[in-house]
This record gives structure tokens, sequence and C-alpha cells, in this order.
């Protein structure tokens, strides 16, 4: 019986050996906290839009490690092609309707098309000129019945020339006008800023912000439902616990990404001391020599 009211997952890892349950505490668990629940209801109502003549875009940002990625990458799993062959026809295709991935450290348009075309598994050569690899972008974009194009760490690509980061930011313009698909930026502050300063931009990416989190009770909500997904054999109470639950909020500074990172750290201390529940001194990122 699973009195420790642990997920089940994590409760079929109690009898698994510690090398086992180890890795299970490192590996990324999907948490549906409140904020990431409703960007996550957010970006399916977008994901459902019918073709329009300017679809709207929107950008993610916030402080770095604060769950942005993770929401993309949830929101990609959610829609991921299977890959499995559609005939039609005009004999067999596939539907990738979603893609995911990081934006170029600079704002290279030749880079941008080759990363679409690469999650699109679109053969092609990086030496190809722009136009070349732009057309086939659109094309396999459409073919593949492509609805929506996930971008993140776009304040990377938004350094430098500023004539080249509105280039950059015109094709994305331009693959969702010619395309009539939605496209989802993700980055820190600086994109916030760089996207603000032009109305049209503005309006065609309208911003929303993932903000830190507060020492109080959705944070403690979030920590006990992570202890849920823990595979100790003794029960640790976190989030009734203020001394964890201030050195916590103090080390992770806000920042979900950090907490949970603390938090798998501090289970994988408590099952290498064969104590099985986390204690305060457990809670840091670097061991003290």
């Amino acid at each position: 019986m699973n009195e420790r009211n642990l997920t089940q997952e994590a409760f079929d890892y109690l009898d698994k050996s510690d090398e086992e349950r180890i890795l299970y505490c490192k590996k990324d668990k999907w948490i549906g906290y409140g904020s990431a629940v409703k960007l996550l209801e957010f970006l399916e109502d977008k994901f459902e839009d019918p073709p329009q003549i300017r679809h709207e875009g929107v950008l993610i940002y916030g402080d770095s490690i604060n769950g942005k990625t993770a929401i993309l990458k949830r929101m990609y799993d959610l829609h991921k092609s299977t890959l499995e062959p559609i005939e039609n026809e005009n004999g067999i295709t596939y539907d990738i309707p979603i893609i995911y991935f990081q934006a170029p450290t600079t704002p290279d348009e030749s880079k941008l098309y080759s990363r679409i075309l690469n999650e699109l598994c679109v053969p092609h050569k990086a030496v190809d000129k722009v136009a070349v690899k732009e057309k086939l972008a659109k094309h396999y974009l459409k073919k593949l019945g492509t609805k929506m194009i996930l971008v993140d760490e776009i304040h990377s690509a938004l350094t430098g020339n500023l004539n080249k980061q509105r280039t950059f930011i015109d094709d994305l313009k331009q693959l969702s006008n010619s395309l009539s698909l939605t496209i989802v930026l993700a980055g820190t502050r600086t994109a916030h800023s760089a996207l603000s300063i032009g109305e049209e931009t503005a309006t065609r990416f309208p911003s929303i912000e993932l903000p830190r989190w507060n020492n109080d009770r959705k944070y403690r909500s979030f920590v006990a439902t992570y202890e849920r997904c823990l595979p100790l054999k003794e029960a640790s109470n976190m989030a009734d616990n203020p001394e964890i639950m201030n050195a916590l909020f103090h080390q992770s500074e806000g920042l979900i990404g950090m907490t949970v990172n603390l938090l798998k750290k501090a289970a994988v201390k408590a099952i290498k001391s064969k104590r099985e529940y986390i204690t305060v001194e457990d809670i840091g990122y670097l061991p003290k020599l």
C-alpha cells in the first residue's frame, strides 16, 4: 500500500537498488504548478488556432533557470511527431506539427534555417545559400503540417548588429505569415527589451513574464509535490519544515530550476547517507570541503 502518497513510479522504485534510485532522482520530472499549467493552456489554445492572415506569436520571458525551457519542452512532448507514415494522394508523408530548437548564438539567418531543417529531418548543406535554405524550410514546414515553432534562448540571437537582429526577427514573422503558423519565443529580460523596441514587433510577440517564486504557500506546495516524486524510504516533510524551506528558498533565489536542482542533490545525499530523508544540511549545490 502506498502510505507515503508517492507517485506510483516513485513508489515502484522504493524496492530498487540505491544506484537505480539515485539515477531516478536525477531525472527531470514534470510538475504542473500553477503558472506552468496556465502557460500550457495558453499555448494549447494557440496551437489549435485556425489559419489566419496574421498569426500572433508570444514571448515568454524571465530570469534564467526559472522553468521556461521545461514548459516549452513539455509542450513539444505533448505534440511531437511519432513519425508514423501518412498516405495521401501525393504519396507517403509524415506529420511534424511542432518543432523545438534553441536559437543560434548570433542573429544568423543561415543558422536559423539550418536548425529548422534539422528538426524537420531535411537533408541540406550548411554552406547552402540562405535563399535555398529558406525555400526548403518553407516547403517542408507546409508539407509536414507544422503548426507551431518553439524557439528557446531567443536572447542569444538578439545581440550584436541591430540590422541583423531585425532581419532575424523578420524571418520568423515571414514564416508565420506565409505558412500561417504560431511562433513561440522564450528568453531572458534581454529578449523582452529587444523585442519591445519596435511597436510592430512588440504586438506580433506580446510578452508574458514567468516570475520568480515567493517563499509562500505556493512554493511550499511545489516542494511537497516534488517530494512525492522522490523514492526515499522515509518522509522528509520538507514543506512543513521552516528551516529546510528557508534554506531552499535562499539558495535557489526563488528560481524553479535552481530549486529542482537542490532537491535532486538533496535526495541523492539522503540515499547515500542511508538516512533516507532530507535534512537542512542536505540543501546545497556543492560539497563542503
